[in-house]
């Protein structure tokens, strides 16, 4: 292993999790290399395999891929096959940080999984979605509202101040950077 690779793998993970195709084109820059944390895209949601292969052909190769067993379920089937899945992958690789977009019920289960497991959120915001997809999102707020910066660790502060980054800075395919608003009503130092 290099000395370059060894670094990559020392930088805290910050799992994006792409949810939908539309997902996928908004997400996959943040697939890129970063100094100061190791972007994993986590392909999933309804249905993970058309994510994952947007996912290749924009050249976002994903992290992860949760497949689903009741595909196009509904929502509430959609978070019962998604919570486990999504928990066991965040106990057992424990992220800096967990990225979600919109007010998917995928969004939604990573949000309170990640909550739950003390692991700090930065959600995206998608404005003229379903009233449903309206509600998650403001639920995905409130969550995210819940977390206290005093009890997260350092490093996890770290990391979710650079996802904030990569967001803000995060290339539209064939543009330049784009401006991503986020909530700013917590503060990210520890």
């Amino acid at each position: 292993m290099t000395a370059r690779e060894q670094h990559e793998r020392s930088l805290p993970e910050m799992f994006v999790i792409v949810a939908s195709t539309e997902d996928a084109n908004a997400l996959a820059p943040l697939g890129e290399r970063d100094p100061e944390v190791r972007p994993v895209l986590v392909a999933t949601g309804p249905d993970p395999m058309a994510v994952d292969e947007v996912l290749d052909d924009l050249g976002a190769l994903a992290g992860r891929v949760l497949l689903v067993e009741t595909p196009d379920a509904g929502p509430v089937a959609e978070v019962a096959a998604m919570l486990p899945r999504l928990d066991a992958l965040v106990a057992d690789d424990v992220p800096a940080v967990v990225l979600v977009r919109g007010g998917s019920s995928t969004a939604l289960a990573a949000t309170q999984v990640a909550v739950w497991r003390g692991v700090p959120v930065v959600a995206v915001p998608v404005e003229n979605g379903s009233a449903l997809e309206a509600a998650n999102q403001a639920a995905i707020a409130a969550l995210v509202a819940t977390q206290d910066a005093p009890e997260v660790e350092p490093e996890h502060v770290r990391a979710a101040a650079a996802a904030h980054r990569l967001v803000r800075e995060r290339p539209e395919p064939g543009t330049g950077p784009r401006v991503v608003r986020l909530p700013t009503h917590r503060t990210l130092s520890a």
